[in-house]
Formats: C-alpha cells, sequence, structure tokens
C-alpha cells in the first residue's frame, strides 16, 4: 500500500501529460491499472493521510479519533504489518494510526523513495513465514522539488533548487516532473520486485493530494488553502497484481481493471486494500472497493472543507479553468 507525496495526475504521462514522466510504469502497458478519476478528500497531508489510512467517510471526519485503522485490521486478520515511512513524525493523527503497525521505521536521510523498496526487500527476505502487509508513505513531490530525487535521476533540466517565484517557473517544473518520473522508477521497481518473488500479492498506489505550481493567473502556489484548484484535487492512482494474486482472486483483478474511469475519491482506497486482501471486518465495505464487482458508482464525492466538514466538490471554490479540466478528462463531479 503506497501512500503518495503531492502527486497531480496532470503531470503523469499516464494521464495524457505531454512529458516522458512515467517510461517504466507506461511499458508495463496492461499491467497496471491505472484510475483515471480519483480525487483527494483534501488537499493537506495531515488531513488526507490519515483518511487514507481509515474506513472513515469524508462526513463521519469525527470517526477519525474513535476508529482503528488499516494496520490494525491487518493485524486483527492474522498479518505482520510494516509501517515505512520516508516522512518525519508529524505528532499528529498519521503517527497514532501507523504505531497500530507491528513495526514503524522511519527512514533516515537522504530520504529518496528507493529507500523504502531497500528496506522491504531486506524484510521480506527474513520472514518467510507470515503473509504481510507494507505500508509505504513516500517523500514524493512536495516542494522543494530538487530534494526528493537523487542528481542522477534529473532528467528534465535545469532543475536547480531555486525561490518560488514567476521567472523560475521552467526550473520548478523540470524538478517537480523529474520527482514525478523517480516515483516512476520507484512504483516501477517495487512492482518488479514483487513480480520476481513465488508470492501472491499486490500493490494499491494513490498520491495524497495534488499541487498547484503557478498554472494560471491565480498566482497559486503548493496546496493547503481555503480554495481548491482542479490540480490539487486530481490525484495519480494505480493498482498492479500478480499473475498468482490473478489466478487465486481472478474477481478482484477483473474488477479493479473495468473501474478504472469510474469515479472515486482516497476514501475507496482503505476499502481497496482490505478488499485486495480479501478481509471482512466492521467499516469493510464492498460497495466502496475499486476492487469488487459490487462498487458503487453513484455515491456523491465530497471534500473535506477547512472546518472538517464534508462538501461538494463544486463548492470548494474551483473556477471555471478547474471545471474546463474536469470536462475534458471526462470527470463529472
Amino acid at each position: 500500500y503506497v501512500i503518495g507525496e503531492a502527486s497531480r495526475a496532470a503531470n503523469w504521462e499516464l494521464y495524457g501529460y505531454d512529458r516522458p514522466t512515467n517510461p517504466r510504469l507506461k511499458a508495463l502497458g496492461d499491467e497496471i491499472v491505472v484510475f483515471r478519476n480519483m480525487l483527494t478528500q483534501s488537499n493537506t497531508t495531515h488531513k488526507s493521510v490519515p483518511m487514507i489510512l481509515s474506513s472513515v467517510r469524508t462526513n463521519e471526519h469525527d470517526e477519525l479519533f474513535r476508529r482503528k485503522g488499516l494496520p490494525a485490521l491487518f493485524n486483527e486478520a492474522g498479518f505482520r504489518t510494516w509501517f515505512l515511512s520516508n516522512q518525519s513524525p508529524q505528532g499528529a493523527m498519521i503517527d497514532k494510526l501507523a504505531r497500530d503497525a507491528d513495526s514503524l521505521i522511519y527512514m533516515g536521510h537522504p530520504r529518496y523513495d528507493m529507500q523504502l523498496l531497500d528496506t522491504m526487500k531486506r524484510i521480506v527476505e527474513a520472514d518467510t513465514e507470515n503473509d504481510l502487509l507494507f505500508i509505504l508513505h513516500c517523500y514524493g513531490s512536495h516542494f522543494s522539488y530538487h530534494q526528493r530525487y537523487p542528481r542522477e535521476a534529473a532528467y528534465f533540466l535545469p532543475d536547480d533548487d531555486v525561490a518560488i517565484e514567476r521567472q523560475h517557473k521552467q526550473k520548478i517544473w523540470n524538478a517537480y516532473d523529474n520527482s514525478i518520473r523517480y516515483t516512476d522508477t520507484f512504483l516501477s521497481s517495487v512492482i518488479g520486485y514483487l513480480a520476481s518473488l513465488d508470492a501472491c500479492s499486490a500493490l494499491l498506489y494513490s498520491a495524497d493530494h495534488g499541487e498547484d505550481m503557478l498554472d494560471d493567473d491565480r498566482k497559486r502556489f503548493l496546496h493547503a488553502s481555503p480554495t481548491t484548484t482542479c490540480w490539487q484535487l486530481h490525484v495519480a492512482s494505480l493498482a498492479w497484481f500478480s499473475e498468482d494474486y490473478k489466478r487465486v482472486f481472478p474477481q478482484q483483478a477483473a474488477a479493479a481493471a473495468s473501474h478504472e474511469n469510474a469515479p472515486a475519491t482516497t476514501h475507496a482506497l482503505f476499502q481497496t486494500i482490505a478488499d485486495i486482501a480479501r478481509i471482512e471486518a466492521d467499516y469493510v465495505y464492498r460497495e466502496a472497493s475499486l476492487a469488487s464487482p459490487s462498487y458503487d458508482t453513484t455515491v456523491r464525492r465530497c471534500y473535506l472543507n477547512d472546518h472538517n466538514r464534508a462538501v461538494p466538490f463544486r463548492a470548494t471554490g474551483l473556477n471555471g479553468t478547474d471545471l474546463a479540466y474536469f470536462r475534458r478528462r471526462g470527470i463529472e463531479l
């Protein structure tokens, strides 16, 4: 279960971007399922990630403080659970949910996401007994983008670490696109490693939120404001299933593939990973899982605003540019 950071769909080649930011994932073709209609529930990490780790719906935010999350669910189902984080401890709800895992490891500097895979490999090779859940919380694509990938991964140049000023826009975009390309390398490497194992395995990825990068005359940069934009809301998300998984659980793999264009929010992620593992429990709803044939596409999608209230996406400050973006991609709000 891979949680990305600030990875907006608009800059992914898999979503139609005109730069080669996903060469390795693109080469996998039909081996991956790309969820093209995924919207985040919040444009802030400290709100979005706990919701991603929880069964709590957008309109149930207060339940977040009373309900256990994903690591606890998999623990009770008999998995050995590992939470590997490339983020610093925040003393917030993310850390509380992460501590429910059997083991919690925070990566050290330089925090490049391939460190997560290296650590996961060592754990898998040492544990031949247990069913395993890995939650990998990525460093991803948050500003300063220049810090999110090693120098040898700089493909779009120049990518200098510069101040947030409009005259530096191209360098900022180059650095951001390099971070997306590094995520492409990371995810494809995790998939390649899982495919090499004699195991029934699956991967689910989604970013927590997107990003503004001086896209239009609103002079917006980054995220986390009272109003939202299309670039904050539309996030990259995908799934992969091993050949063994598709043989043992063909219905779940086929259902995920059939829902590539289904409307979803990041609320579906908890439900989908639980369903992929075939876990049945309170607060696990098949109709909310993208890996279920009974996924309900009619549920109205909502956003968690600054007052922790669920509101329709059209009530989040979107303007004509944002609505045109969604129309071009066939996304109905």
